[in-house]
């Protein structure tokens, strides 16, 4: 491991380097399985990759779960510490970058969407809008890059949500549910049938925006999904 950083209360962000190589292989969205060996027994969980591709680095984003075995021994990490991992593996990946995408994350679900955006926003400038939704303001992960991304590409929307916001707080407020049909702006059947949606997050969330969706007439093929538990 090269660094680790605080993003939010019991949120990580790490970098890590793999020695050997010039680049790690991927595309943008997989993620990689952490190894850590209790009382001889492997046990292994998969953390999405949260940076972009080209070179021997990578990062990843994370939450510490009280008494999880590998969340905690990643935390418990030093710079120059050495960790064993699994190749990079998933689906959850941009299908169709030339179709309008709608990105729907809460919490350490922007991992992967965060390594999409800065693997293709510069490429291939895809049209895409990103609904996140946190509890507070303070846990927007990586606010500032995606109001970036927001001000150098004309194709990328950010929509923040908070559910419960400071006074401070000036943006968009409830679950990302209640925002859906402001981030799809669909006006007709053909719109709607050229628009992809991905959805990252706890499964309550997950399976209620594909529920929101199926009653909005999207096939299940333009509904990608991944579920953080």
């Amino acid at each position: 491991m090269l660094s680790w950083k605080e993003l939010a209360p019991e949120v990580h962000h790490f970098e890590f380097e793999l020695p050997g190589t010039t680049e790690l292989h991927f595309t943008p969205g997989q993620f990689i399985s952490v190894v850590e060996r209790v009382n001889g027994k492997e046990i292994t969980r998969a953390y999405s990759i949260a940076s972009p591709r080209g070179s021997n680095r990578f990062e990843l984003c994370l939450n510490h779960v009280p008494g999880g075995l590998v969340s905690t021994y990643l935390f418990d990490l030093k710079p120059g510490d050495e960790v064993d991992l699994h190749e990079p593996l998933g689906y959850f990946t941009l299908r169709h970058p030339e179709r309008r995408a709608v990105f729907v994350a809460t919490g350490t679900g922007i991992a992967p969407f965060r390594s999409m955006l800065l693997d293709h926003m510069p490429k291939t400038q895809p049209h895409i809008t990103l609904l996140f939704g946190v509890r507070y303001d303070h846990s927007l992960l990586y606010r500032e890059e995606f109001e970036r991304l927001e001000r150098e590409h004309p194709t990328f929307k950010f929509m923040p949500t908070v559910t419960r916001p400071s006074e401070q707080w000036r943006g968009l407020t409830g679950r990302v549910q209640a925002h859906l049909d402001e981030a799809l702006a669909i006006r007709t059947p053909e719109e709607r049938a050229n628009v992809d949606v991905y959805i990252c997050g706890l499964k309550e969330m997950v399976d209620d925006v594909r529920r929101e969706l199926k009653q909005r007439g999207f096939d299940r093929k333009q509904i990608i999904y991944e579920k953080y538990d």
